[in-house]
């Protein structure tokens, strides 16, 4: 199949392309850094931002499925409000109806948890539940998957929204607390952390993107597939189990985990795991690997341990 990737410099985005073209897909990825580049099928734009642009990419190759990667504010010190209305809630819609009129027949919409409203309690969050209305990165990304799937319907397009939730592995930014963990630990250094007791649904990025090609091939196959589904491992795990996991299967000494020396941060939710149901009746559980097998993968890879 021919496919149209775009955010393909970013974490999942550099992870999604590579998977594709593992599987035999022609694969365009688009982004603005032109030494993420892996092939001559990846396109620099100086401007991501421009829908027509890639309706000529569409066009001209005869690109079946378009996937939208593209997101702003991720990095919570991003705070630019007119360029996360612009990336995460007007440009989706955008770039569905110009893909759509060059004759692409499939979009998939990469979307955040974080556009589900905090959770009261403990409990699995169902892709029903209320939409955040005061975060500016969760609320912008919710308006972008309700103004996409409005658009695509007008427009006859195949549209679906994946929201991820915990999602680490191989290109977090090192900051994230995977990489953190992994590297401080593996050169045997102490990691400050908080309690860890907030829990999670941690999904490695290659479940992720396994997961998506799945969704790509239901797209043409289930005409009732579209709408909005969690893409999650739909498993409860603390942030100390997750710290603890990784230590064990480095081998390093569980004392280096510092739980308690940081303090909780004011908006750190204390439960925040996925319903996976539907999306696990239509392609089958994402979730094969777990943490101690993403752990030994990565520190079998040239620079694993960062």
């Amino acid at each position: 199949m021919k496919i149209l990737v775009t955010g393909a410099s970013g974490f999942l985005g550099q992870r999604l392309v590579s998977v594709l073209r593992a599987q035999g897909h022609d694969v365009w990825g688009v982004t603005r850094r032109s030494r993420a580049a892996q092939s001559d099928y990846d396109l620099v734009l100086d401007d991501p931002l421009e829908p027509e642009r890639y309706a000529n990419i569409v066009g001209q190759n005869g690109i079946e499925t378009t996937i939208n990667a593209l997101a702003a504010g991720v990095d919570p010190r991003e705070r630019d409000i007119g360029l996360l209305v612009r990336v995460n809630s007007v440009f989706p819609a955008l770039l569905a109806a110009a893909v759509a009129s060059a004759g692409a027949t499939n979009f998939i919409q990469i979307g955040s948890s974080a556009e589900y409203a905090p959770l009261q309690g403990k409990g699995y969050i169902p892709e029903e539940a209320p939409l955040t209305q005061d975060k500016l990165y969760g609320g912008t990304k919710a308006a972008g998957s309700v103004l996409l799937r409005t658009v695509a319907a007008e427009v006859g397009l195949r549209a679906c929204v994946l929201r991820l939730f915990n999602i680490y592995g191989p290109g977090e930014k090192a900051h994230r607390l995977f990489p953190s963990l992994l590297g401080r630990l593996s050169r045997g250094e102490r990691v400050p952390l908080s309690a860890g007791s907030q829990v999670r649904d941690f999904l490695y990025v290659d479940d992720a993107c396994l997961a998506i090609a799945r969704m790509i091939r239901a797209l043409p196959e289930n005409l009732p597939v579209a709408g909005v589904y969690n893409l999650a491992s739909g498993r409860a795990v603390s942030v100390r189990e997750f710290a603890l996991a990784i230590a064990d299967a480095i081998g390093a000494d569980r004392q280096l985990l510092a739980f308690g020396e940081l303090a909780m941060r004011p908006d750190d939710l204390p439960y925040i795991v996925a319903d996976t149901r539907r999306l696990d009746d239509l392609i089958g559980p994402a979730a094969s690997i777990t943490i101690a097998m993403a752990v030994r993968s990565i520190l079998g890879q040239p620079g694993g341990a960062g």
